[in-house]
């Protein structure tokens, strides 16, 4: 199959994912404590919300893992990943040191260096920006793909399909197990731990090979999304951690695969929009602002405390227009002049690896459990 295949819908779906963690987010800094609404309704919310930006990272694990396998070639495989998160982290960790009003040099240094996640406390991978945790993540996947790739694309069918059977059972065994744990604990070792994590990002990679071999068997974009339902259903009844990734995510490698498999057939779908191609372009950006801009309403004053229904959602409209400007402000004054300048000079750092040029982003993507 054609790996040059830009794959619009998946860049479309990377913006869906990033509205779900702004949901849960919106959830968690205002519905959750200021809402004041009848008990159906704030229950209704709460279902819709509580995992969503969960599922929506586990999505951009999965969704690195592909990509970066999909557009693999031999080149400068660090040095463009580094040119294309980093500058728009940088300025939105520093921002973060603006609206949070400080931090240690402990988290300052972390969180520069994208390590905050090896540390067992959430007073570090929660510090500045908190959604950043998830970069943390991927940068260890970034530095292990280039040899992930080259063993797992040695393997043919059945060795594939068995690699990503054994690492959702590796997800749902670690979640099963750390049920009983103190939840600080399973929170870092069963959600943010990096190489936990890294089983979301291998068997991106492992769905990947199965794609471009024509060894692919799934369900289409219709009914991954109602298996995604069905998941997100049944993780309202499971207890912490389980219930935040680990059964959603069979159905959402489904939705990546089903989205690649319409790109390449040439299938138009509501995410191969323009403007939702668009908003996928900028969901990276959206994601690293949309938090701190809660926090920055927080701390001018504008997060009402106890507010209706009507007032709770023109916050949540200010807030996501807020955000999306930001985002767009970013994306555009820093991801992409970073990446015209930094990307003028040779590397010489050339690792066997990706041009991602297809839905090159590692996530917007990560939500506080």
């Amino acid at each position: 199959m054609n790996r040059d295949s830009r794959l619009p819908a998946l860049t479309g779906l990377r913006w869906a994912a990033a509205l779900v963690v702004f949901g849960q987010h919106t959830l968690e800094l205002f519905y959750d404590s200021d809402l004041v609404a009848p008990r159906p309704v704030r229950a209704v919310l709460w279902a819709l919300l509580v995992n969503g930006g969960a599922m929506g990272v586990s999505f951009f694990f999965v969704l690195s893992g592909f990509v970066l396998t999909w557009s693999a070639r031999p080149g400068p495989f660090y040095w463009r990943r580094f040119t294309k998160i980093y500058p728009a982290t940088l300025v939105t960790t520093l921002l973060a040191l603006v609206v949070v009003g400080g931090a240690s040099p402990l988290q300052v240094a972390t969180h520069l260096t994208l390590t905050q996640t090896w540390l067992p406390h959430a007073s570090v991978f929660r510090a500045l920006n908190p959604v950043s945790w998830s970069l943390s993540c991927e940068a260890f996947f970034y530095l292990c793909f280039p040899l992930l790739y080259r063993l797992l694309r040695r393997l043919g069918p059945r060795g594939l399909w068995t690699v990503a059977a054994l690492q959702v059972a590796v997800v749902l065994g670690i979640g099963a197990a750390l049920t009983s744990a103190d939840r600080p604990f399973a929170l870092w070792l069963g959600y943010v731990f990096p190489p936990v994590r890294m089983a979301e990002f291998t068997l991106g990679i492992a769905v990947a090979l199965l794609v471009r071999s024509g060894a692919w068997r799934g369900p289409g974009l219709r009914w991954s999304f109602v298996l995604v339902g069905a998941g997100a259903v049944l993780a309202l009844k499971a207890p912490y951690p389980l219930n935040q990734h680990a059964l959603t995510l069979v159905p959402v490698t489904l939705v990546v695969a089903a989205a690649a498999r319409a790109d390449l057939a040439g299938v138009r779908t509501v995410w191969t929009r323009p403007s939702l191609r668009y908003l996928g372009e900028v969901s990276f950006a959206f994601y690293l602002v949309h938090y701190l801009t809660y926090l920055t309403y927080d701390r001018l004053g504008l997060l009402p405390h106890r507010a209706g229904p009507l007032v709770a959602a023109l916050i949540t409209v200010s807030v996501f227009a807020s955000s999306l400007l930001g985002a767009m402000a970013v994306h555009h004054g820093v991801e992409l002049p970073a990446l015209r300048l930094l990307r003028r000079r040779p590397s010489t750092a050339a690792v066997a690896g990706t041009d991602a040029a297809t839905v090159e982003a590692p996530l917007p993507a990560a939500a506080r459990p």
